[in-house]
């Protein structure tokens, strides 16, 4: 397994940027000065615009791949399976002299869930400190989900509770799933307690009976409300324009080449331990763990990276290499593609599994 030492490129004390030539995207910015980076990240200029905004919601409601459309490049890897989102990561738009900074979170996870699943202590802690340089907090509530679509989760109740002092915007994500338009503005009324900004909502009454039990449904301080697919990026184009439209006179905070602040490393480990959790079964891809061996870039920008997938048995393993390698072919052809879409460069990637099935794949 090679060092870090041997990358041609260090990675690791760099964030990672857009190429030089926005018409050749073969050429990246690599520096392997950390004093020179520092200079990059932030920009003093009274004339520039900043926007940092904390994205929040359960599992599976959208996050990522909101984010993902919003920054059109894999910025933030996403799956079918829940607990994508491992730790917290910052997405970078910027555009004319407004900077717009996505902080990701992991999806809202109990004490159960995080040893159901073997997570760490950041899905506890992260969606709630992550939020403490925001400056706009926004929520992604599935109304698709039948079980959970007609309330917003206690923990994200708490969450803005405890940053009340923020201003907050609800996203009703995944619409394109909802058949009823009339059943849409009931789950608004409902996760908002019929109210926009502590203001009750003109021409809208709750539903007979709904307050009864006084059971907490929703927040009744959102500023704004969205409704959207992120999938297909219907109503997205208002929500970014909403968001460049809040920026305020501020420093930017990298430059504005740079597009997130994770390694090269990790998001090539990020994107291919999702890819993992799309083509393997039930609880199997929990167990596996992905590791950088080899990453290297050419004179022209191409990326060559191997990454070994450490499984707890040969079984296991065997699993994941399925008939003929055919499954193994299909995570390495589409985190090839993910790679590809979020460097904005050509990926050679070579998968080794590890204990090995006699499978080197590439």
């Amino acid at each position: 397994m090679l060092s870090q030492r041997s990358f041609r490129f260090v990675f690791t004390k760099l964030k990672i940027l857009e190429p030089q030539n926005a018409r050749n995207r073969s050429t990246f910015y690599c520096n392997t000065d950390e004093r020179n980076y520092n200079k990059l990240k932030v920009i003093d200029d009274p004339e520039t615009r900043l926007l940092k905004v904390g994205i929040i919601g359960v599992p599976n409601s959208g996050k990522s791949t909101l984010i993902n459309y919003l920054m059109d490049r894999k910025t933030c890897p996403t799956s079918s399976k829940v607990h994508t989102t491992r730790s917290k990561s910052m997405a970078v738009f910027t555009e004319g002299d407004s900077q717009v900074v996505f902080l990701d979170t992991p999806g809202l996870v109990n004490e159960n869930e995080k040893h159901k699943y073997k997570l760490g202590n950041t899905f506890l802690q992260d969606p709630k400190n992550g939020l403490n340089d925001a400056d706009i907090i926004g929520v992604v509530h599935d109304v698709s989900n039948n079980y959970t679509r007609e309330r917003l989760d206690i923990k994200i109740i708490h969450i803005l509770e405890y940053h009340n002092h923020k201003p907050s915007f609800l996203i009703l994500n995944k619409i394109d799933l909802l058949k009823s338009k009339r059943k849409l503005l009931d789950i608004t009324r409902l996760i908002t307690d019929n109210c926009i900004d502590g203001k009750p909502i003109p021409t809208s009454s709750p539903k007979r009976g709904a307050n009864k039990n006084k059971e907490i449904r929703g927040w009744p301080y959102f500023k704004d409300i969205f409704m959207v697919s992120a999938l297909i990026g219907d109503g997205l184009h208002d929500l970014k324009s909403y968001l460049m439209r809040n920026a305020k006179p501020a420093k930017w905070e990298f430059s504005k080449e740079v597009w997130t602040d994770q390694t090269a490393e990790s998001l090539i480990q990020k994107l291919v331990q999702a890819k993992l959790l799309d083509f393997l079964p039930q609880e199997i891809p929990y167990l596996l763990k992905a590791e950088i061996e080899l990453l290297d870039v050419n004179e022209e920008g191409t990326i060559t990276t191997s990454v070994v997938i450490k499984s707890p048995s040969l079984r296991i393993s065997k699993l994941v290499a399925g008939a003929g390698d055919g499954r193994l072919r299909q995570i390495i052809q589409s985190a090839q593609d993910d790679l590809q879409n979020a460097f904005k460069t050509y990926v050679r990637l070579r998968i080794i599994l590890d204990p090995s099935p006699n499978t080197v794949l590439s």
